[in-house]
């Protein structure tokens, strides 16, 4: 199982390496591995020693700044574009005052990424690295607390997390965790879930959630289980 307090972020580089790893050393590792990026290898084969271990170790090290994904963010990003949801968040900000409590018996959110990595030696590209992250959560047992068009409180919740970090279109690292989780997502004053201009003007429509949210995570499943009930 892993949890995360307030004070902390889990990251997709912490569940693909563990959080006090050296991600862009085994990185470095992977990419030159068998089943890693062989072309990187080929292309800086020419180079003198020290020039070919900088140029991956950089390579690595951009890699792992790529994958600081906070995760939750992503979840969170996911259940904005969840119709219950935003629907529970538009009606209780139209009545002030009041909260919802969406459940639902299961859904997922994902999100998947391709960037690349230009490898200059000298001024001149000798390779590029294709990556992809895919990070899905299978959520389960969902009951979310909205209030004001934010999300104010996890009243219970888990999912199961599956991260893959492809390396020239081959997977090269698979992990999968269990969250729970009320005790991952920091809520503060709520988090929005409406787009800022939907909230009265001069209204602070709630705390963004700080993570880093890249691209856009889409969700499927989530059906709601009864009404949700409207309460003063």
């Amino acid at each position: 199982m892993t949890t995360a307090g307030e004070s902390s972020t889990l990251t997709a580089l912490d569940l693909l390496f563990g959080p006090h790893a050296d991600a862009a050393q085994i990185l470095a590792v992977e990419i030159l591995s068998p089943g890693g990026d062989q072309n990187l290898g080929r292309a800086l084969a020419h180079l003198p020693e020290t020039t070919r271990k900088a140029a991956v170790q950089e390579a690595a090290s951009t890699t792992a700044a790529l994958l600081e994904v906070d995760l939750i963010g992503v979840l969170v990003r996911g259940w904005r574009e969840h119709r219950d949801i935003v629907s529970a968040a538009r009606r209780t900000l139209a009545t002030r005052g009041s909260t919802e409590v969406v459940s639902m018996i299961g859904h997922e959110v994902t999100v998947d990424q391709r960037p690349s990595i230009s490898v200059l030696v000298d001024g001149r590209q000798v390779a590029t690295l294709q990556l992809g992250l895919s990070v899905v959560f299978d959520v389960n047992a969902l009951l979310l607390a909205i209030s004001g068009g934010r999300l104010v409180a996890v009243h219970s919740g888990r999912c199961e997390i599956t991260v893959t970090l492809a390396v020239q279109g081959t997977d090269l690292i698979v992990r999968h965790a269990h969250l729970e989780l009320p005790g991952v997502i920091p809520l503060r004053r709520g988090i929005r879930l409406l787009p800022v201009d939907e909230y009265p003007v001069g209204e602070n429509p709630a705390s963004e959630y700080t993570g880093s949210e890249p691209g856009a995570a889409s969700t499927r499943g989530g059906e709601c289980p009864g009404p949700r009930t409207p309460a003063e």
